[in-house]
């Protein structure tokens, strides 16, 4: 799934200096023999280790003969030498080096003295260890698709950092659960889905003008984005309508431009379906990705809210909808005013039930309705469990299925900040979406915080992806990008893709680099006033109007956009 787009000078500089490193050998030695048969033996250091040897000797006439390849015997009547030795000996101390002074010594695969860490990828440890699999930080840049801190095979990420899926990988069934991301009907690699059903790298070659026709859909000699094709080379940046008519707010099931819907809420998608929770709407809308059929499957077909539970969906009723996350089989659901966690099967007649939240406000772990939320937000599903955010709260949650739990992983309720780090020592300022690449890294949208956060789900850490803190307009790399208000986000295996709300546009950052392009829309350098539109175009001629939440579908290499104002779903290809 993650394979190496490129090494930055760092990361070359770094691998020289492991390979380069080595134990120095000890010091050479010098060797005197007294008159008295004492030998002493100093080395270069100054210690000196002497041995006595007490000689016999008998006199002999014929000289040394040789019985063998490198065997020396005397023969009868020579002189035979035997010696005892005192064991006196003194032991030559052992290569002492000091991890984190910036020198390569003995053992060490590296130092970068105060740049040492255990966080970032590519970085020497603070062991002195190389960057590497097993050490819970993923390695996209060497094709790591997982890790989970270990070499172990069998607990869902193999010793060698790539995802274990379940034995029904190859049926053509997409199984979420499982923890598939594709599956093509086969196990075969290099056709864009490999043989554990993870999705393989865009853009192996891109840039070199010539189309790949299994892992890109266009490729124009370069890696600019807003063009004709982004620098991964598997979206033409290509704008079109999907589903809905510009400005026309509605509920109406429909094929395409016949139906209407909110434009507001969020997104997800399976093999097959899109799903769109529609926020002012009070339901969820299923839509057919091959036809752009749409059909209302859960909540009211009225546009009714309240609160609800019911086997047939239609019957059900929510209130505040805002994102959803799937597995495949079940649909989750942030019911925001209701202040609940809900759950749609995807089976008809879509039953809705409550998994968790009692319906007071307030920041409660526990199982079931013992939980709170006040305002829960973005979705992802990853590895068995759903992860949300509150954006009210600030803070990271997740929910077991299995068990009903709601736990608290990452910020200090109603404690807002920039803060990286882990557990509540971390902060967000308003996180409002989410998104998992199944590498056991989730990334936040942390639209106040004007940046991209991450997560891992193994070291509980919180970083910062992309973006400084201040509102901006900036393409570029890391902290060097300036990100406006990020809303909603998706992610293909090898770059993320978010909405910038304010700015209308849709963005890229690609995982291995952390570097931040523009794929389509025209923003206004991070100035607060900016006025959106609506254009089908290419690239960076398109014109959004608030783009609010996304989703990727990688068999038909879409893009999906809910633009909010415009009161439609758009597609990039």
């Amino acid at each position: 799934m993650h394979r190496p787009l490129s090494l930055s000078p760092s990361a070359l500089a770094l691998l020289g200096a492991g390979l380069m490193s080595a134990c120095p050998l000890p010091p050479a030695a010098d060797t005197e023999t007294a008159s008295d048969g004492t030998t002493a033996t100093t080395t270069d250091g100054g210690t000196a280790t002497t041995e006595t040897t007490a000689t016999t000797e008998t006199t002999a006439t014929d000289p040394t003969t040789t019985t063998g390849p490198g065997t020396t015997e005397p023969p009868t009547g020579t002189t035979a030498t035997s010696s005892t030795t005192d064991d006196t000996s003194t032991t030559m101390p052992a290569c002492r080096a000091e991890c984190g002074d910036g020198l390569v010594e003995c053992d060490e695969a590296c130092d970068a003295g105060p740049d040492n860490n255990d966080i970032e990828p590519g970085a020497c440890r603070s062991d002195c260890t190389a960057a590497g699999c097993g050490d819970s930080v993923v390695e996209y840049l060497d094709d790591e698709q997982c890790d989970d801190g270990n070499r172990s095979d069998g607990d869902g990420c193999s010793g060698a950092c790539q995802v274990e899926v379940g034995a029904a990988c190859g049926d053509g069934l997409l199984d979420l659960d499982q923890g598939e991301e594709c599956d093509d009907a086969g196990l075969d690699p290099g056709d864009g889905c490999g043989p554990n059903c993870q999705l393989e790298p865009p853009g192996g070659a891109c840039g070199d003008g010539l189309v790949d026709p299994v892992l890109e859909v266009c490729d124009d000699e370069n890696l600019a984005n807003g063009d004709a094709c982004n620098p991964t080379c598997n979206l033409g940046n290509s704008t079109s309508l999907f589903v809905g008519s510009q400005g026309q707010l509605g509920l109406k099931d429909g094929v395409g431009q016949a139906a209407r819907i909110s434009g507001t809420g969020g997104l997800a998608v399976d093999l097959t379906h899109l799903y769109l929770a529609d926020a002012q709407n009070n339901c969820i809308r299923r839509i057919d990705i091959a036809t752009a059929t749409v059909e209302t499957i859960a909540g009211s077909n009225t546009g009714a809210s309240g609160y609800l539970d019911a086997p047939d969906g239609l019957d059900a009723r929510f209130a505040g909808l805002d994102a959803i996350a799937t597995d495949g089989k079940t649909l989750w659901v942030s019911d925001g005013t209701n202040k609940r966690l809900r759950a749609v099967s995807l089976t008809a007649p879509y039953a809705v039930t409550t998994v968790a939240g009692s319906g007071m406000t307030g920041v409660a772990d526990g199982i079931a309705d013992a939980a709170t939320f006040d305002d829960n937000r973005g979705l992802t599903y990853y590895a068995g469990r759903v992860y949300m955010v509150d954006a009210s709260a600030a803070v990271l949650r997740r929910f077991d299925p299995v068990t009903q739990e709601v736990v608290t992983l990452a910020g200090l309720a109603y404690e807002n900040g920039g803060d990286d780090g882990v557990g509540d020592v971390a902060r967000f300022v308003s996180p409002r979406y989410l998104t998992s690449d199944n590498s056991g890294m989730l990334y936040v949208a942390d639209t106040n915080g004007f940046a991209l956060r991450s997560f891992n789900t193994v070291t509980g850490h919180v970083g910062t992806f992309a973006g400084t803190g201040s509102a901006g307009y900036v393409d570029g790399i890391g902290a060097a990008a300036a990100i406006h208000r990020p809303r909603g986000l998706a992610s293909d295996g090898a770059s993320l893709y978010f909405g910038e709300f304010a700015q209308h546009t849709v963005r890229q950052a690609m995982l291995a680099t952390r570097e931040v392009s523009t794929n389509a829309g025209q923003h206004c350098d991070g100035d607060m006033t900016c006025p959106g539109a609506y254009v089908e175009g290419v690239g960076v001629e398109a014109r959004f109007n608030g783009p609010f939440a996304l989703a990727y579908h990688d068999p038909s290499h879409s893009l999906f956009v809910l633009d909010s104002a415009n009161r439609v779903i758009r597609r990039v290809q």
